[in-house]
This record gives C-alpha cells, sequence and structure tokens, in this order.
C-alpha cells in the first residue's frame, strides 16, 4: 500500500494572496474614484449661461480684517460708487485675520451675489454661512487686498465664464443636471 499523498499548501495560499491584492485594488479604487469626473463622461456637453444680478440689487457689508486703518471705509466708498448698496463697514471682529485677498460670506440665497462680488475681488475666498445671525452678504478684507478690480476687468471676467446680469434673481441656485 502506498502512503497518501501530502498536499501541498502553498499554490493554494499564493492563489489566496492573489485574489486577496487584486480585490482590495478593485476596493480601494470605487472607494477613491472621482464621481465628477464619472459624471461629466455621462452628460452631453452643453454651453451654460450663469447669471449674477445687477450691482444694484446688491446689499453687502464691507469689513476689515487687517491692521491698515480705513480700507473698509474707501473700499465701502468704492462699491456704493459702482452701484452696490453697502449697508456699513467696520473691523472684522470675532474671525481670525484674512492673510489673502478677501472672504465674501454668504447665504444660500446670496450664491448668486456673492458670485458677482468674486469678479471684483479676484482671489477672493467664498464662504458660505448656515448662521442667521450672519445672514448679511460680507466681504471680509484681507492682508493681500490692494483695490477692487475694474469695470472693464469684471465686464471680461463675465463674458470669460459667459455670466450676464439679470434683473429678477431665482433665491437659489439651480443644481446641475445632465
Amino acid at each position: 500500500m502506498t502512503s497518501p499523498a501530502t498536499r501541498r499548501p502553498l499554490p493554494a495560499l499564493v492563489f489566496l494572496l492573489a485574489l486577496t491584492v487584486l480585490t482590495s485594488l478593485v476596493w480601494w479604487r470605487v472607494m477613491n474614484r472621482n464621481d465628477h469626473t464619472a459624471a461629466q463622461s455621462t452628460c452631453k456637453p452643453s454651453t451654460v449661461i450663469a447669471v449674477v444680478p445687477r450691482p444694484q440689487s446688491v446689499a453687502l457689508s464691507v469689513l476689515n480684517s487687517t491692521s491698515t486703518a480705513g480700507i473698509a471705509k474707501s473700499t465701502a466708498a468704492k462699491l456704493t460708487a459702482r452701484g452696490f448698496k453697502v449697508t456699513g463697514y467696520d473691523n472684522d471682529v470675532g474671525h481670525a485675520p484674512i492673510a489673502g485677498v478677501a472672504e465674501i460670506r454668504y447665504t444660500l440665497d446670496q450664491v448668486r451675489a456673492a458670485t458677482l462680488l468674486s469678479y471684483y475681488f479676484p482671489g477672493a475666498r467664498l464662504v458660505h454661512i448656515t448662521s442667521t445671525s450672519e445672514g448679511i452678504l460680507t466681504v471680509s478684507l484681507g492682508k493681500r487686498f490692494h483695490a477692487i478690480a475694474t469695470d472693464q476687468a469684471v465686464r471680461a471676467g463675465l463674458a470669460k465664464n459667459n455670466v450676464h446680469f439679470v434683473d429678477t434673481v431665482p433665491r437659489t441656485a439651480p443644481s446641475p443636471t445632465c
């Protein structure tokens, strides 16, 4: 009688190890995929026309987050001259100093007005706020702020991005659809 054959576990272990690595790679790809890119590939390209309110219908407050005295007041005057309704200006008390150009703080119903202001303050950071106590559109000037963009630069930026003025703006921006 011959002795029973002994099984060698090494080929089975190598197969299980390879299967585990392959499964891990697949799950890693699924968990780290870029959903935005995937959505773009299924959407047909179209021309999106964005709309912003005219400056005359935008009310805002200007704050100074720097140690330079008077820039909120002078910026408020310049924005008023451009047609904006500036409700006030002051120092930005209660917020950390802004290292960049500015922060534009807005609530959900002010998305389009904040977008318009971003053309006047190139490089400003848009900050969505949810607090009802801070419900006014606010521009807080930072250390890198030097001047408001010229009217020509604003018009060029709006045209480049296919953004147009409207007189009546919906309270919220529509969600993108495919």
